[in-house]
């Protein structure tokens, strides 16, 4: 096992996707430094949902999801002004962990002991339909653009990863992005994303109704 510091948010990193932060509460400005002195291509730290509590204030949450993503940090810029210090920092989605136990080494944030979660082949004669799972997904997400009368770039990526991008272009609760998080391989992510897919195209249908990002509860902040 790895020990990783945490970053508990509303929200859901994924493999793959960026996720811009705000740094400001001491804790993680203790983190930030601790990311600084280290080597550029080594500035990693997780990032896992809180299942009950707030991100920020006296008894922050401790009660976490077991399945978070690492963070790798892409760029980080340091800001000071009248309100305090603040940290700008782009974290990059990497690999998927689950978390095992909560450490006590002296910080100020958390710190984890992780075990980092296998990535079944693609293409495992397990499941022998994936590229017609990912057809379908990928028709699916197509109609859900068409019901919200919006367009897209083309979703470009391997088997494995087309349930992470789909999820990104869609406005789904930080709960439904777990599950997809937690899909154990390639096929159930793909098939969990095809459900979430026609649940939010009939929603549309139905009721003619745009979806509403949910309310993170300043998931991008600390």
């Amino acid at each position: 096992m790895d020990t990783l510091p945490l970053f508990p948010l509303g929200g859901v990193l994924l493999p793959g996707a960026r996720m811009p932060l705000q740094l400001f509460e001491p804790r993680y400005l203790e983190l930030a430094e601790r990311l600084a002195t280290e080597p550029e291509d080594e500035r990693r730290f997780g990032i896992v949902r809180i299942r009950h509590g707030h991100e920020v204030g006296e008894g922050a949450a401790t009660d976490l999801h077991e399945i978070g993503c690492e963070a790798r940090v892409d760029a980080m810029a340091l800001a000071r002004g009248a309100a305090g210090t603040v940290v700008h920092l782009v974290a990059r989605g990497a690999r998927r962990f689950r978390l095992e136990r909560l450490d006590d080494v002296g910080t100020s944030y958390l710190t984890g002991a992780v075990s980092w979660l296998a990535e079944p082949e693609v293409g495992d004669a397990a499941d022998p339909d994936l590229e017609a799972l990912t057809a379908r997904v990928l028709a699916a997400h197509a109609r859900y653009l068409e019901s919200l009368g919006a367009t897209s770039e083309p979703v470009e990526a391997g088997p494995r990863d087309v349930a992470y991008r789909v999820v990104e272009r869609m406005v789904l609760d930080p709960g439904d992005r777990q599950r997809v998080l937690e899909g154990a391989d390639a096929a159930t992510r793909l098939r969990t994303v095809l459900s979430l897919l026609g649940r939010e195209t009939a929603i549309v249908d139905r009721f003619a109704a745009l979806p509403t990002p949910p309310d993170l509860g300043g998931a991008s902040l600390n």
